[in-house]
């Protein structure tokens, strides 16, 4: 793992105890902004700054007062069904007629949060605690010091440098074990891609933003799975049909075809209808860097049809052997 340890040693900004707390004043608007202010107290948990947020929620980085060590919160946020308002922090939804949705959509973030508060993996993130505020929910989890496998790529690419393979290799054998853990708990991620992997500063990967997880066996509505083109396969796209451990090894190759080539897939439905992909192990560029046969395990697991991928991480692990 030296290549890539050598190029994620970061440290996040240092919460400072003096800083101001929200002011009220900032807020005399129309419509709020979606996120938090920074300095605003959750409980015992002060926001240092957001992190990121999707269709589904928002992320942040906050400071916990009691253990006096910094934390990631994250807050049910359905932006199609609310909004922020002027004078106030409190939720709101946009169209009083859609309180069952919203219900739904809060009742499966708690699921959320209870399935991943069971879990316990070193490549997994912690989830701490659980607390409601501003007609929301937030729970809150391990903090990772460190960029993104997809910040790790951009910057050798930026020096004409290649990952090179044993890092990689180590990484992705860690994934496959993560996924492994997952998918014998019937846990499907579902948004994996290269900026939701993180690495620490041990150069070890911490997969996150469980946000689009699902069940392997639950009840998928219409408009609650994510869509990250060039990372989700094709049945993604037809929310509940055919979803499984396959699902996942797909967008974990993509992944990794990524930040090898540093181009994204077509479209999963597109690659579907007409696949012109050519494969990794075929690359001339590439196979002086990387084994033939790494490179034809990404080229199988990244196929459209299910049914030609690995059907699990262990078969993707045992076929990386001698």
């Amino acid at each position: 793992m030296s290549g890539i340890l050598e190029s994620v040693r970061s440290s996040a900004p240092a919460a400072n105890a003096d800083e101001p707390f929200f002011d009220d004043s900032d807020y005399l608007c129309d419509i709020a902004p979606r996120e938090l202010p920074a300095g605003h107290v959750l409980q015992r948990y002060r926001i240092i700054k957001p992190l990121g947020a999707g269709g589904f929620g928002v992320t942040y980085l906050a400071w916990d007062d009691l253990l006096q060590r910094k934390l990631v919160i994250k807050e049910h946020f359905p932006d199609m069904l609310c909004e922020r308002t002027s004078y106030k922090l409190d939720l709101q939804l946009r169209d009083p007629d859609r309180e069952d949705t919203h219900t739904w959509a809060l009742n499966n973030f708690r699921k959320e949060a209870r399935v991943l508060a069971t879990l316990r993996h070193p490549y997994i993130p912690r989830v701490y605690t659980w607390l409601e505020a501003h007609n929301t929910s937030y729970y809150t989890t391990e903090f990772i010091a460190g960029p993104s496998l997809a910040h790790v790529a951009a910057d050798y690419a930026v020096h004409g440098k290649r990952i090179p393979q044993a890092g990689l290799y180590a990484t992705l054998v860690r994934l496959l074990d993560t996924l492994d853990y997952l998918h014998e708990h019937e846990v499907l991620h579902l948004d994996i891609k290269p900026d939701n992997i993180l690495i620490n500063n041990q150069g070890l990967p911490k997969l996150i933003d469980f946000g689009a997880a699902r069940e392997a066996n639950g009840n998928i509505i219409p408009g609650s799975v994510v869509e990250s083109t060039g990372f989700s396969p094709a049945e993604q796209f037809a929310y509940s049909e055919g979803l499984g451990p396959w699902s996942d090894i797909y967008a974990l190759g993509a992944t990794f075809y990524y930040i090898i080539t540093q181009e994204c897939l077509p479209g999963g439905r597109k690659r579907e209808l007409l696949d012109e992909t050519p494969p990794l192990a075929t690359r001339s560029e590439l196979t002086p860097y990387y084994h033939p046969q790494f490179l034809a395990s990404i080229d199988r697991a990244i196929r459209p049809a299910p049914d030609d991928r690995y059907c699990s991480a262990a078969q993707w692990i045992a076929d990386l052997r001698p």
